[in-house]
């Protein structure tokens, strides 16, 4: 019998500490409530006649309620939790809808190769010689356009949001969507950036460099050639990715983040190799009132698992594979994996090895131990117990409350350098994560 969990690893998954106070306030709303060696599941009464069907698959953890709310997991499964850790779920057997969706996720948790189904569709060549064609004369179309800001001087040429808009719908109809998007940003590095030349200048070079590299894509050494086509934002199929060599670790999850626009939400988990200090990045996306395919574990979760990296010449981005164990929580970073030695010599040098391998990298994830948040003057930078510092990026909102957290003692962050500064995603202390 899975034993209960207790109130803190009860408070680790909650989303933020609201949900587990609204969570408390449904202890006597419960009615068919049960539970087995796998699961929970019971009726939360909601308001008028609302009724809201809630299960928990314990091996997962995974969460399912019939409630509108997009947290994950929901005052329900939370509340539910609470019970089940106050003994207050006897032993059952489960109603027919809790079977179904348990069977349906083991079916989906089987490898892939021993799943019914037809075979993955190869791309017709036609049509991927359609796409190529098309791709390097909106390259070349880029390059040119490029050449002429160039020579005209950045601060003679119109840098407004229409303009960049403009060449961002033309690379769109030349579907490389990665060269759009990397355009689409620099308006705004010129209206809020004092040194905005040098961070357009360094982008086109970023651009032509990755033009040049197109055009000679089939002179690149293979992983190369992979990271070209993803920064252009060409599709690699899930298929693909599973294909590739299953990396299996313990993986600690440091951190996750859920953004929106127009309606698609994304979420960013960092994962980092408790064993191999390997990174790893998991993106899942969902659309309106959907929810994501995936139930991931939360921050301060440690899972052994297997991911499929996708090629390129720095990987990072990976698709979740097969998992070996139940997510325990984690309350140790050891200080001896790369990336989280006291100062910043071996996470700077872990990203000029990354850089150095793929060159249009935007960011690469670090673990930083033993720093201290500090504003001066407007600056915020992370200070390191020899005095050092590196820039700190995000929003001032964000800076803030990790200064509040750190109260001038160090702590861990985990978050993205982008070569200039480090946009924070969480910190660790005194045994605790905090989603930033």
């Amino acid at each position: 019998m899975t034993s209960p969990w207790p109130p803190e690893r009860i408070a680790a998954v909650a989303p933020e500490p609201s949900s587990m106070t609204a969570a408390r306030g449904l202890g006597s709303a419960w009615n068919g409530t049960g539970r087995n060696d796998r699961a929970l599941w019971g009726e939360c009464r909601g308001r008028g006649t609302a009724v809201y069907r809630t299960a928990i698959d314990l091996d997962g953890p995974s969460y399912r309620c019939s409630c509108p709310s997009r947290k994950f997991p929901c005052k329900h499964a939370l509340a539910l939790l609470m019970r089940w850790s106050e003994g207050a779920i006897a032993e059952s057997a489960p109603p027919d809808s809790v079977t179904e969706w348990l069977a349906a996720r083991t079916a989906e948790a089987a490898p892939a190769n021993e799943a019914p189904g037809e075979p993955a569709k190869t791309p017709d060549p036609a049509t991927v010689r359609r796409r190529a064609e098309r791709a390097a004369a909106g390259l070349d179309d880029l390059d040119r356009w490029l050449t002429d800001r160039i020579r005209s001087g950045l601060g003679s040429v119109d840098h407004s949001c229409s303009t960049y808009d403009d060449m961002a719908a033309r690379m769109v109809d030349a579907q490389v969507p990665g060269i759009a998007s990397a355009l689409r940003g620099l308006a705004g590095v010129v209206a809020t950036e004092v040194d905005w030349p040098a961070r357009v200048l360094a982008e086109y070079a970023r651009l032509h460099l990755l033009v040049v590299a197109y055009r000679k894509i089939d002179d690149l050494p293979g992983p190369l050639a992979r990271s070209v086509h993803t920064h252009l934002g060409f599709p690699t199929r899930a298929d693909d990715v599973r294909s590739e060599p299953a990396v299996r670790d313990r993986w600690q999850v440091l951190a996750t983040r859920i953004s929106e626009d127009s309606r698609l939400f994304t979420r960013k988990v960092w994962l980092r190799g408790r064993d191999t200090g390997r990174w790893a990045i998991v993106l899942d996306f969902a659309h309106g009132t959907a929810r994501f395919p995936v139930e991931t574990p939360p921050p301060g979760m440690l899972v052994d698992a297997d991911l499929h990296f996708y090629p390129g010449a720095a990987p990072l981005r990976a698709l979740a594979g097969t998992r070996h164990s139940v997510p325990e929580p984690f309350t140790t970073l050891p200080a001896s994996l790369p990336g989280t030695a006291p100062d910043f010599d071996a996470a700077l040098d872990e990203y000029a090895r990354v850089l150095g391998a793929d060159p249009w990298i935007r960011s690469w994830p670090m673990l930083l131990d033993s720093v201290v948040p500090v504003e001066s003057s407007g600056a915020w930078h992370l200070v390191d117990r020899h005095g050092r510092a590196l820039p700190l990026g995000g929003e001032d909102d964000t800076r803030w409350r990790l200064v509040a957290v750190a109260g001038g003692q160090p702590l861990t962050v985990c978050g993205d350098w982008d070569g200039t500064r480090l946009a924070p995603a969480s910190l660790f202390t005194a045994g605790q994560e905090v989603s930033l």
